[in-house]
């Protein structure tokens, strides 16, 4: 054998492309910020990821705003998570204050960033990890859903309209 073969699939593939391509974007005479942060990245790639992983369930659609399907709804009832959201609804939504007078697409990324890095107990946790196993899914699928949720309830709590996410612009508060 004379060579290194190397099999990635397609979504991966696209995956670190898209990831190369924003680097070198990002990147235009910006090396000292690339240097010193790579969340941005780390941020995009999970996105990517989850997008990719979504596709074999449908847990969400895809289409802005993003929204759950039938599928995400029964996996946010069944797999506990619903009930763990409203018995903590209020922290939750405090958390999300700081994003009250600002608008429905920075409230929603802020609480994806949120649930993607969120510690819950240990036990909850295992049960998730538990229920996405055998759903065949991937805890990142779990953690959006939750977030799509509890958008949801933010949303609703500072007045904003779940459809305006691609309004950018600041909502007066």
């Amino acid at each position: 054998m004379d060579g290194l073969t190397i099999h990635i699939s397609w979504e991966y593939f696209l995956g670190i492309m898209s990831a190369l391509i924003l680097v070198a974007w990002y990147a235009n005479g910006r090396f000292t910020a690339l240097e010193t942060s790579m969340k941005w990245m780390k941020e995009t790639i999970n996105e990517l990821k989850i997008s990719s992983d979504n596709q074999n369930n449908k847990a969400f659609a895809v289409n802005s705003p993003v929204n759950l399907t039938g599928v995400g709804e029964k996996w946010l009832e069944e797999s506990g998570l619903k009930e763990h959201i409203d018995n903590n609804k209020q922290k939750y939504i405090d958390s999300c204050e700081e994003k009250k007078n600002t608008n429905p697409y920075e409230v929603q990324q802020h609480i994806f960033r949120l649930f993607d890095e969120l510690s819950f107990e240990t036990a909850f946790e295992d049960k998730l990890k538990a229920f996405a196993f055998e759903q065949g899914t991937t805890m990142a699928i779990i953690r959006r859903i939750g977030g799509i949720y509890l958008r949801n309830l933010c949303l609703e709590n500072f007045g904003m309209n779940r459809d305006d996410i691609d309004n950018h612009t600041p909502v007066a508060g």
